[in-house]
């Protein structure tokens, strides 16, 4: 892949916490728990540009009290991460519809569709990465992918890292940053740091 041709960077998580085993796909149900609801709630606040805040003025007329809205030069605090052009994440099944439960806060935020249609499986995921390597319309590029944590270490071989570390059953609050300087492809392990207790480091 050149340096032009590819997307800038490729961003990968894992969904959001999950009832049951934590290291068990299949174990606990298809959807998130409380705290991966919350860490969905809160995942924009990674990726989606400040925005002008508005503040609100409560006003009284007779019995009822009547609030304005209005837009106040202050941003809100700027991303840690840059903003997705495209987001994919893993397709339901029986087992699972995590993934798409936890990037659908940050799609709405972003007004992005969500391309759920490739499988849990290594030829699904040998397309989607190829379509993201090579496909029209992702040169330059962020893209991120919500995955299940088992074949997370696939998606990054596929997308060019040569010996991805295996992702910790446990863990849910990482971000996998695949960046290509002069075409070559190169991981970095990042903290959220979204919700109380995740990791700093």
């Amino acid at each position: 892949m050149s340096a032009t041709s590819g997307p800038e960077q490729v961003l990968i998580i894992r969904h959001g916490e999950k009832v049951g085993d934590p290291k068990k796909d299949n174990d606990g149900g298809r959807n998130l728990s409380v705290r991966g609801s919350a860490r969905a709630a809160a995942l924009p606040a990674l990726f989606v540009p400040a925005m002008p805040q508005s503040a609100c003025r409560l006003h009284q007329k007779t019995a009822e009290f009547i609030g304005s809205y209005q837009e106040i030069p202050l941003k809100g605090v700027a991303p840690r991460f840059a903003t997705p052009n495209f987001i994919f994440a893993t397709q339901r099944s029986k087992n699972s519809k995590r993934p798409i439960e936890t990037i659908t806060p940050l799609s709405i935020a972003l007004t992005l569709p969500i391309s759920d249609r490739f499988a849990d499986n290594d030829a699904a995921i040998k397309k989607m990465t190829d379509a993201i390597l090579h496909g029209v319309g992702f040169a330059g590029k962020i893209v991120l992918i919500c995955w299940h944590h088992g074949k997370i270490p696939d998606v990054a071989k596929a997308l060019g890292i040569a010996k991805p570390p295996k992702w910790d059953g446990k863990v849910f609050d990482r971000v996998w940053q695949i960046t290509f300087p002069k075409g070559k492809a190169t991981l970095a392990d990042l903290p959220q740091m979204l919700l109380y207790g995740d990791s700093d480091k």
